[in-house]
């Protein structure tokens, strides 16, 4: 039974790393990938992102414990949920980053050339008189 417990545990690691995701994609949307840009809005908004992660994953592995009559809460099962979620994290998320990065990046050169094309990324220089 310690076997088919730790397993659900992990599983529901796996579906955290899911929401994880989702929430990934929601903060380089809106802040962008590059950390050392961030402002204070955008760690603002990273950290609701961490929270809103912790609370569903707590709600996620409270409802799988009631679910499947897991009523006291064990080390490996805490430890089983965290081995799905490094799992999840050191595989899929990998992939998924790497996307979210290159369509971001696109997004942005796409961006900079439409800005180039009417005249927004070059400084206009006065043709006429000098002006001190």
């Amino acid at each position: 039974m310690q076997i088919f417990i730790f397993l659900t545990c992990a599983l529901c690691g796996v579906c955290s790393g899911v929401v994880y995701d989702v929430l990934y994609v929601a903060r380089a949307f809106v802040c962008g990938v590059d950390r050392a840009k961030f402002t204070i809005k955008d760690k603002i908004f990273t950290c609701l992102c961490d929270l809103i992660y912790f609370a569903v994953f707590a709600a996620m592995f409270v409802f799988t414990s009631v679910t499947f009559e897991f009523y006291s809460i064990r080390l490996y099962m805490l430890a089983g949920s965290a081995l799905g979620a490094i799992i999840y994290l050191k595989s899929i998320h990998i992939i998924i980053a790497f996307l979210i990065k290159k369509v971001y990046n696109n997004v942005a050169k796409v961006k900079s050339d439409r800005g180039k094309r009417h005249g927004r990324g070059k400084t206009q220089q006065n043709s006429g008189g000098s002006h001190c």
